[in-house]
């Protein structure tokens, strides 16, 4: 397997990736443990046995080669560290200024920028954007309301647009400008941006809407949005291994190559794809420069004076209804347990990250696998436990689980309650959270959940008599849930079904 290979081709290679990018960091960092590596763990444990694996174990079970971290503690980056390789079959480690490809973590990073440019008095985030672009215009035919859009609405991802999210581009590949992407012309692999409904008046991801700020941006700065995120971002926070040019130039080095689900190196002969919806997903970054950016947004927030304003990061981090995000980042929990956090999912990449805006704690991790996200997870809840944090502790399954006659009074028909507020719902809406749910019971008596009619249906464990948790539909900061809701005669009325900080609501039918 890939660890087996690096200890026979590498062997002091272990040490190497020990010590990687630990040196960038003052001696009292290098002194915080790194403890995680051997005690990852998963999310939901059976009662009386608690699971731990090593860090190597599980990137090798997932076919991920290649991983970069960076923790934060009380607002410093006190740990920086790469595990494995940049490629099967070379020996090259990941060291913590390896790049990784940052998906839609991007989005942080573009947030970031306008919002600095904001304070500044360069862009003004209610103006309408789409009258301030000089370059291109949103087609009549695509705009079916005409009202304006403002980059705050875009920002938190109530503007309205389609376009969740990207295909990447192969190497050899043909890489179309920006308008052609908002477009859908030329080479572009994706639809035409459009607007679905009115700005504020529902929740919406849209990587076509950061897609359009991009244009925006540059062309209020006539710079090019990657000559711009140099000036006013990497340059100012030492970003100095950041990049948001795509195809990327080999000649920056040290880049973790992708590799597929089965642990293949991926997007050959050049071994990376590209991103040319930039300020959605093509950000090029380390472990090292992310944690940086964290470690920054987090002491701004906290009034430290920085790169933002602390006016403007508390803006940053509030959230905007009826969506989950504030202006950029997603936003859960409040006391201590008060988070920010992005995921970034391009083909062959999968990376984290997370700042504790109260306890100036936080996270980066960065994978070259398109299996890393199920190894972020695990990462995290071992990081969390190292170092103390009193978040995503062990969600125990008792040992009793409903039996088959117990389990038959939830089977039956669930459709969306079209009246529970969409402010609670937050990103619970569009793709399958419209759709009517069907639970129904497998052959050995397991209860299952599905979209009805669908062919793909998840097993659910019991956490009480109404209550189950969905594991293959669980997330990196939360675990989903559905919770029936049964009367005194017995009868099931209805289920609410519980995603991080949002809840959905369905009537049985």
């Amino acid at each position: 397997m890939v660890f087996e290979w690096i200890a026979r081709r590498a062997g002091p290679l272990g040490l190497c990736l020990a010590l990687a990018g630990q040196a960038l960091l003052p001696a009292a960092a290098q002194a915080q443990p790194a403890g995680f590596a051997e005690a990852l763990r998963p999310r939901l444990q059976a009662e009386g046995q608690p699971v731990s694996w090593a860090l190597a174990e599980r990137m090798d079970h997932y076919g991920v080669p290649g991983l970069a971290i960076a923790i934060i503690e009380d607002g410093e980056v006190v740990h920086l560290q790469g595990f494995g390789v940049l490629q099967v079959g070379n020996p090259d480690p990941v060291t913590a200024d390896t790049l990784f490809s940052a998906g839609s973590v991007s989005k942080i990073a573009t947030a970031t920028l306008a919002l600095h440019l904001a304070a500044d008095g360069r862009l003004d985030l209610d103006a309408d954007v789409l009258s301030g672009l000089s370059s291109w215009s949103l087609p009549d035919s695509r705009d079916p309301f005409g009202s304006p859009v403002s980059l705050r609405a875009i920002l938190s991802h109530t503007a309205g647009f389609n376009l969740h999210g990207f295909e990447d581009y192969q190497p050899g590949a043909a890489i179309p400008s920006v308008t052609e992407t908002l477009d859908g012309t030329g080479p572009a692999l994706n639809n035409a941006l459009e607007r679905r409904f009115e700005p504020g008046s529902r929740y919406a991801y849209s990587g076509g809407g950061f897609t359009l700020a991009q244009l925006y941006l540059s062309d209020q700065s006539g710079l090019s949005f990657e000559a711009l995120a140099h000036a006013e971002l990497f340059t100012p926070l030492g970003m100095d291994r950041s990049t948001f040019a795509n195809p990327l130039p080999a000649a920056v080095g040290n880049i973790a190559r992708a590799h597929d689900r089965s642990g293949e190196p991926a997007a050959l002969p050049r071994g990376y794809e590209t991103m040319p919806e930039m300020a959605a997903s093509g950000l090029w970054t380390s472990a090292a420069d992310l944690g940086r950016l964290v470690a920054e947004l987090i002491g701004t927030y906290r009034g430290e004076a920085g790169y933002l304003s602390p006016d403007m990061a508390r803006a940053m981090m509030t959230r905007i209804a009826p969506g989950e995000h504030g202006l950029g980042p997603r936003l859960i929990g409040r006391g201590d347990d008060f988070i920010f956090h992005h995921g970034g999912a391009n083909n062959s990449y999968q990376t984290w990250i997370e700042g504790h805006l109260v306890t100036g704690d936080g996270l980066v991790i960065l994978t070259n696998g398109a299996n890393g996200r199920a190894l972020i997870n695990e990462v995290r809840n071992g990081v969390a436990d190292t170092m103390g944090w009193n978040l995503n502790r062990p969600v125990i399954l008792p040992d009793r689980q409903s039996n088959a006659t117990e389990l038959a009074a939830f089977v039956g028909t669930y459709v969306v309650d079209s009246a529970f507020p969409l402010d609670l719902r937050q990103q619970m809406v569009g793709w399958i959270f419209e759709a009517a749910l069907e639970l129904r019971l497998d052959d050995d008596g397991r209860l299952m959940a599905g979209r009805a009619g669908g062919d793909r249906f998840e097993p659910l464990l019991a956490l009480t008599p109404t209550r189950f948790v969905m594991p293959g539909f669980s997330q990196t900061v939360g675990i989903a849930e559905l919770e029936f809701h049964r009367n005194a005669l017995g009868e099931v009325s209805g289920m609410s079904f519980h995603l991080e900080n949002a809840t959905s609501h369905y009537r049985r039918q």
